[in-house]
């Protein structure tokens, strides 16, 4: 290491790239940040060093290569300091579970019971969407909830505490307790914009439950589980014992215990599955090979098709298809309260994986993980990764920017900067957060994201700072020292 480079890159043990070599294909070994340190091109981290840095206790991995998974791989504790993960450890698919809920709709399509594109309003018999002004003229469609563009609001949920009476489907949707969440509604016009919409997957497991009349896990069971050969996952909430006894146990924000190891999640279509990345891989895999037009998929092609149609946004039906310059690709990223899921499929060389952990704030690591496996199996769109010059630490650089921040226009957005043994540290209020080094005397970044703090008034003591996270941007003042 050039002693021109700040102490804070040491915070996670690093090997060089003659080290990575030796480990011919072993991914663990390769890990990359998302920003490079000019000088340091090279330099790649251990996962289970990362797994420290990111305080993620467990981690689980299924590789796919030519539409085969060629690696399982488990790594860290099921729960904070306890048993080891295993290949059947459970996690939290958050979000991913609308790909499983997208490809099940598709399936009731492919039997004449669904359309695509009628309005699905005279279909729902157990809720009623709510009047709008926004709807005239206009129809609410299966295409536009599986694809975020039917203009329904819920983002998405933050689960309730284990024990704890969960609301039914309904009462989620009516917005009534014990449900936490707003009641579902139309925010804007039908099909003029694409808005990410859990509330949207809502409606959709009302529809499917109402034109079968089965229980949603049940359901899913049959249209693509069973069909598959897939017995781990369940979209159970609360958890048989036998699933409770493989699930792993969370950490929060903070990177401290979930109180109870989980949260519930009945909105079950949205974000309600448990599984494994095996098992989703296989899912995944079945995906590919209809897209492929081959033997062993889940959907007929016509269905693949329609799944991979670029929409607003750059989406499919239920799938993140990335920006239309980089190579064919579909994927999806989830996250519950205290669990984080990624997975990505280039079905041309039916090349990807599925990454998951028991970390609330585990995405950076998942990122880390999945551009290490592209590197390492030679994905398409390896792209290295932006390279930024850096400067020392100094106590004055130090004494301009530790202090405690509000963002400008969200008061109760906190965030903390400190210094720590080995550099500086940024943290949001009740959350892990990441190192910061200098790029100027004014100005710090992030090699972990995108983050970038800027002091434009270059005073000894920052009082207003400008927050950049890629193309967003905004501005924090200084509320404490």
């Amino acid at each position: 290491m050039h002693r021109s480079v700040p102490t804070a890159l040491i915070a996670c043990a690093l090997i060089s790239a003659s080290a990575v070599n030796a480990a011919s294909r072993d991914f663990t070994h390769a890990l990359r940040r998302s920003i490079t340190i000019a000088g340091h091109e090279s330099e790649r981290f251990r996962l289970k060093d990362r797994m420290a840095h990111y305080a993620v206790p467990g981690l689980s991995v299924a590789v796919i290569d030519k539409c085969r998974i060629i690696e399982v791989r488990a790594f860290g504790n099921a729960a904070p300091g306890g048993e080891p993960v295993t290949r059947h450890t459970l996690f939290q698919a958050g979000s991913i579970s609308k790909v499983v809920t997208a490809v099940a709709a598709l399936k009731l399509v492919e039997q004449g019971r669904l359309s695509l594109d009628a309005d699905i309003r005279a279909r729902l018999t157990s809720w009623h969407l709510p009047e709008s002004p926004l709807l005239a003229g206009r129809s609410i469609t299966l295409r536009g909830l599986l694809g975020h563009t039917a203009g329904i609001n819920q983002e998405g949920g933050i689960g309730y505490p284990r024990g704890s009476k969960l609301p039914t489907l309904r009462e989620i949707l009516e917005g009534r307790p014990p449900a936490n969440t707003a009641s579902i509604r139309v925010e804007h016009a039908p099909e003029t914009a694409w808005r990410y919409s859990g509330g949207g997957y809502y409606i959709t497991q009302a529809l499917m439950q109402d034109v079968t009349g089965e229980a949603y896990p049940a359901l899913v069971s049959k249209l693509v589980f069973r069909p598959l050969g897939l017995k781990e996952g369940s979209f159970s909430h609360p958890l048989d014992q036998r699933h409770s006894l493989l699930a792993a146990r969370a950490v929060g924000p903070d990177g401290s215990p979930l109180e109870g190891g989980w949260r519930e999640n009945p909105e079950l279509a949205a974000g309600g599955l448990w599984t494994t990345p095996h098992e989703l891989a296989r899912f995944v895999i079945s995906i590919a090979h209809s897209v492929r037009g081959e033997a062993g998929g889940v959907l007929s092609a016509a269905s693949a098709r329609e799944l991979m149609t670029r929409g607003l946004g750059n989406w499919g039906l239920g799938v993140d298809l990335g920006s239309p310059d980089q190579a064919r690709h579909f994927g999806h990223t989830g996250h519950n309260v205290g669990f984080t899921s990624e997975f990505i499929l280039y079905p041309d060389s039916c090349k990807g994986a599925v990454v998951m952990n028991n970390a609330d704030q585990g995405g950076w690591l998942n990122t880390e993980v999945l551009r290490a496996i592209g590197d390492t199996y030679g994905w398409p769109d390896r792209i290295p990764a932006p390279v930024q010059s850096a400067i020392p630490l100094t106590d004055a650089i130090a004494a301009r920017f530790v202090g405690t921040y509000q963002l400008r226009d969200f008061p109760s957005e906190r965030f903390v900067i400190s210094r720590r043994v080995g550099g500086l540290y940024w943290a949001r209020h009740g959350h892990i957060g990441r190192d910061l080094i200098p790029a100027t005397e004014g100005k710090l970044f992030s090699p972990d994201s995108k983050l970038t703090l800027s002091d434009a008034a270059r005073e000894s003591r920052a009082e207003t700072l400008t927050l950049s996270f890629g193309a967003r941007t905004n501005v924090a003042i200084r509320v404490a020292d």
